[in-house]
């Protein structure tokens, strides 16, 4: 399938849309927090000094009260791809601290979530090819106790049974307090050991709904009459349950697994913050907590842009591996 320079011009420019629409938003609700991030650094830094905290205020952009005095100069800011400094982490650029964080995230919630999506799809392929089984009534009970659980509750449980009591995994954090010393197989062997429960944690806690809108999705398929026409026509059962039904009932999962893979970037701000781990999500919310505007608007930009794209790529992709959407 070919696409028309009119879909590719449309999707493209919903996308530029959103995307200046979610800057926009960005800048105004970080705003929408009372607090004076420049006195309470001031505070830390300089006991307090008024001029120590006005002086701040004129580089973080905030001696001119005015809202689009601000956003212009924020808007310029980005153009030129500086994301601003750090309140918190003063006077390190907002760049430096989610380039820190960013590859902790990646490692964990990237993985995490393809794993999720696999081990859900087959899980879902198998129970609703056998409705009714032992297997499928099981996995079904599992799912929705496991769909109402919050995932902090789940992490909470995972480190009182595992580290707590078990000891076989650390508490928290991403290394070893010695890790600089360490070898290159060492380090490596301290990020595994570090990163195993927070990536088995995000694969419990997601994987429910996955199973169940697979499930769903392929006994729905299989009433299908084209798949009552292949059973009739003698073709092998497992032809029909991958070539004719996972395939047709995988296509609405595609969507939603490209929207995750949008989220990963923000990571799982929950269990990121249960496991003291120094992800993009814990970074977020020690931002909000501290009133930290550049670094939340660096945040979420990095979070809008990685959904937005991740979106963008679904529309591309997905007519080619369904045929029957109408390019328009």
């Amino acid at each position: 399938m070919r696409y028309n320079s009119v879909y590719l011009i449309k999707r493209i420019g919903i996308a530029l849309i959103t995307l200046y629409v979610a800057v926009t938003l960005n800048f105004l609700l970080p705003r929408l927090m009372k607090g004076d991030p420049a006195s309470a650094l001031a505070s830390e830094k300089a006991l307090g000094s008024q001029e120590v905290a006005d002086a701040l205020k004129v580089q973080f952009g905030l001696d001119n009260p005015s809202l689009w005095y601000q956003y212009a100069k924020y808007m310029k800011q980005l153009l030129h791809g500086n994301l601003g400094v750090s309140y918190a982490n003063f006077p390190s650029p907002v760049a430096d601290v989610m380039l820190k964080a960013l590859p902790w995230t990646l490692g964990t919630v990237l993985i995490a979530t393809l794993l999720s999506y696999l081990i859900g799809w087959l899980i879902g392929i198998r129970g609703a090819w056998k409705p009714g089984s032992l297997f499928d009534n099981t996995t079904l009970f599992s799912s929705f106790f496991l769909n109402s659980v919050p995932f902090f509750w789940i992490a909470i449980i995972f480190i009182m049974i595992f580290s707590f009591y078990l000891g076989w995994f650390p508490l928290g954090q991403a290394v070893d307090p010695a890790y600089d010393s360490f070898s290159w197989l060492e380090k490596a062997k301290s990020v595994v050991y570090h990163a195993f429960l927070p990536v088995f944690t995000l694969i419990i806690a997601t994987l429910a709904g996955h199973i169940l809108v697979l499930r769903n999705n392929l006994m729905r398929v299989l009433s299908e009459d084209y798949m009552l026409l292949a059973k009739a026509k003698g073709l092998r059962a497992s032809r029909r349950k991958y070539m004719y039904g996972a395939r047709n009932a995988l296509l609405p999962s595609f969507t939603g697994l490209m929207t995750s893979l949008g989220h990963v970037i923000g990571g799982a701000i929950t269990t990121e913050i249960v496991f003291s781990y120094p992800g993009v999500g814990l970074v977020t919310f020690n931002a909000i907590l501290n009133h930290d505007f550049p670094l939340i608007q660096g945040a979420f930009l990095c979070i809008a842009i990685s959904v937005i794209v991740c979106n963008l790529i679904a529309d591309l992709v997905y007519p080619l591996i369904d045929p029957r959407v109408a390019l328009n």
